[in-house]
């Protein structure tokens, strides 16, 4: 007689799946947390790379040009009284909150307004071609880092960005640019007596932009979508009309180059 022989199909059972299941959720709670602080250590390395290369395009452009790129976005609203670009709620564009100081309670509120006081301030700037600024198009939509087109030649009286010096962060800024000038803390950061601070935006409209660079560089460490993500420039300029200075180049959020590589190391 011709014996059958019953195959029988070799699987898994319920509870072997429950368990491999259970291992696989053990291991993702274990592995994407250190994905994440991986992600955030390359955003912290490309941020810092980039804060360099934005400012060798700016002293390349002098270089080939004799003047500095202008038309920077001037990071204030075209109001009756411009203010910085601060939004109503979280869930509205604007700068980043480190900035403005809200609408996250608590944050820093590394940027202040202050006004051009004279022809010689505007002078300062304008030796080296810093004469326009494009101010918010509060009705454009899209990314908010594109939203300054409205430009504005400089005059005595306008309003501009400048670093907050009462507020920890931004007096650490001035700290950082002006070393021996340091003060106590506790104290506001101390700019040297006939100079001053102007923070600006480098957007899409900026001239060097297709000239010693293609493509407006942005901070990784900021979503675009949401606020302002664009490098932020300080430039230096006087009260007595000497010529006006670049002074450094921080995040959107106005972090500096040292603070990024610190980041990347902890």
């Amino acid at each position: 007689m011709r014996t059958l022989r019953r195959t029988h199909s070799a699987g898994f059972t319920l509870i072997e799946l429950l368990v491999v299941v259970a291992i696989l959720v053990i291991l993702a709670g274990l592995v994407l947390p250190k994905l994440d602080k991986v992600q955030l250590k390359s955003n912290k390395a490309v941020a810092a790379s980039n804060i360099h290369d934005v400012s060798r395009y700016i002293q390349t452009y002098r270089v080939l040009h004799n003047f500095y790129p202008d038309r920077w976005d001037s990071l204030v609203t075209t109001d009756a009284t411009p203010v910085l670009w601060e939004a109503a709620t979280e869930a509205d564009p604007g700068l980043e909150p480190q900035l403005v100081g809200g609408p996250v309670p608590a944050s820093p509120e590394k940027l202040t307004t202050a006004t051009f006081q004279s022809d010689e301030e505007i002078r300062s700037l304008s030796r080296l071609g810093i004469t326009t600024m494009l101010d918010l198009d509060g009705s454009a939509s899209g990314i908010p880092g594109d939203r300054f087109t409205i430009p504005r030649t400089i005059a005595d009286g306008d309003t501009y960005a400048t670093i907050n010096v009462l507020d920890d962060d931004g007096k650490a800024i001035v700290d950082r640019i002006y070393p021996e000038n340091r003060l106590p803390s506790g104290t506001s950061g101390a700019i040297p007596s006939g100079k001053k601070l102007l923070v600006v935006g480098v957007g899409p409209l900026n001239t060097m932009i297709g000239d010693v660079v293609q493509d407006t560089p942005f901070y990784s460490n900021t979503d675009p979508v949401k606020y302002y993500h664009r490098f932020l420039a300080i430039f230096e300029f006087s009260t007595g009309g000497s010529r006006a200075e670049l002074k450094a180049v921080v995040g959107a959020d106005a972090d500096r180059l040292d603070e990024e590589i610190n980041d990347f190391y902890e």
